[in-house]
């Protein structure tokens, strides 16, 4: 299950040398990035289709996952084929359908936004520098291609965040995230639908709904 908590966790290593480069916040990369970040905080609501490959070199394990993630404000929900993740902006809730367990913790507003996709789309923002790699043409699109990395390394679970953005649309295309431990995340985003319907059942917990014998571990005291 630590892998899934690593979901909106997202991206790769490159051979771009940095140790030539004074890591900066990067006016070019802020450019693009806070165009992304107006574009988001624009939506009503926002459901995102993706999939998403967790990769461990450590003993080359790999899993991949279909899913979905549907957005309001600081409340999301995630769904895959094993596992939902959804918060209210206040209380996470984990629900794994194979241990049928729902374990349930309070959002930590300092941690590293990482773990949040609400948060994600912001995540420059605070304890990271960036830089403007440069362009990548996928399938005749063109992506600008801007490296994170966290301001204090020893703290941060990840040396970069690497993000693909489609040029013309400033929408994010694929997020990854190079893990220290040798724990990396790909996230690639296959469809965005902005603005659709939600409800505020959706991200909170309803015991009904999930079988009568699940296992509630509350983790907030």
């Amino acid at each position: 299950m630590k892998y899934i908590f690593l979901f909106i966790s997202i991206l790769l290593t490159t051979t771009y040398s940095y140790s030539q480069i004074e890591l900066t916040k990067d006016p070019e990369a802020k450019k693009i990035l806070d165009a992304v970040s107006k574009k988001i905080e624009s939506y009503n609501s926002l459901r995102i289709k993706f999939d998403y490959l967790i990769e461990n070199k450590q003993n080359n394990f790999k899993q991949t996952h279909k899913g979905y993630a549907f957005l309001q404000g600081e409340k999301y929900k995630i769904i895959i084929p094993t596992i939902e993740i959804f918060s209210d902006g206040n209380n996470v809730w984990t629900y794994s359908k194979e241990s049928n367990e729902i374990t349930i913790t309070k959002v930590v507003n300092d941690e590293e936004s990482i773990y949040n996709p609400a948060k994600l789309f912001n995540l420059y923002k605070n304890g990271y520098k960036y830089l403007l790699i440069g362009e990548e043409k996928i399938e005749n699109i063109k992506y600008s291609v801007i490296d994170l990395f966290p301001e204090n390394l020893s703290e941060s679970l990840y040396s970069k965040i690497r993000i693909k953005i489609k040029k013309a649309t400033n929408e994010i295309f694929v997020i990854e995230t190079y893990g220290k431990s040798g724990l990396n995340n790909y996230l690639t985003i296959k469809e965005n639908k902005p603005n659709i319907k939600v409800t505020e059942q959706m991200f909170n917990f309803d015991k009904t709904k999930y079988p009568d014998d699940i296992e509630i571990i509350d983790m907030r005291f």
